[in-house]
């Protein structure tokens, strides 16, 4: 990822597809030029919003992340009635929030539509000047989070402002070469979630073999 996206201050990326060699350099704008950040909201007190009632809609939460899998969240832990989610922010299936508070800088993906609270920014209006899946990517790198360390540097608590958000600056490549450079990276996450199956399916097979490999603790009797 290092490599495939240009080093700061720099135009052109260290690796790049023989097909995009010709290409031209990447543009520098701020994140302001390419994308609107719209805050999500909570209705208040929460405690009287929260259901476990069938009407109930999707209520994600930072704390929510834990369920995500290659920054895609298809699960939430609680749900907010219809009335509280008059007094949030709707997201749909496919959009993509990012965190200004606690894990700070991450962005995710949807795969649920739902309300969100103001610990997320859902980005919208990018769609002409980046690809999805390349954006998502581009957004969880190195490049993206030293720059939102360095813009919330001094801050006690660990979160952003939609203004250190829009300062940053993005690389912005043709189309073409960002669905290339996205394809690329999502074919590496699933064979990284592929392996990780694999390494739990065979540590759950050693403790398995270890429990009947190895005598069983006497069980004391009770006086």
């Amino acid at each position: 990822m290092q490599q495939l996206f240009p080093a700061e201050g720099e135009t052109v990326p260290k690796l790049r597809f023989p097909e995009f060699w010709d290409e031209e350099e990447w543009v520098l704008k701020e994140f302001s030029k390419y994308i609107v950040l719209y805050r999500g909201s909570s209705p208040r007190p929460i405690q009287n919003y929260l259901t476990i009632d069938s009407s109930g809609v999707n209520w994600i939460k930072i704390g929510d992340t834990k369920y995500a899998k290659n920054f895609i969240i298809s699960q939430v832990g609680e749900r907010i009635t219809p009335e509280g989610a008059k007094k949030s922010r709707k997201v749909n299936v496919g959009e993509l929030i990012l965190a200004n508070s606690m894990s700070y800088g991450k962005t995710y993906q949807v795969a649920i539509a739902g309300y969100i609270y103001d610990g997320w920014f859902v980005l919208r209006d990018y769609e002409k000047h980046f690809d999805k899946q390349f954006l998502l990517q581009l957004l969880n790198s190195e490049y993206m989070q030293n720059q939102y360390e360095r813009f919330s540097a001094g801050g006690i608590v660990q979160n952003i402002s939609s203004d250190i958000v829009y300062k940053t600056v993005l690389p912005n490549a043709s189309l073409k070469e960002q669905q290339k450079i996205a394809d690329c990276l999502s074919s590496l996450d699933e064979l990284i979630t592929g392996q990780t199956q694999k390494l739990a399916t065979l540590k759950t097979h050693k403790k398995g073999l270890m429990q009947q490999l190895f005598p069983q603790t006497p069980t004391e009797s009770t006086p």
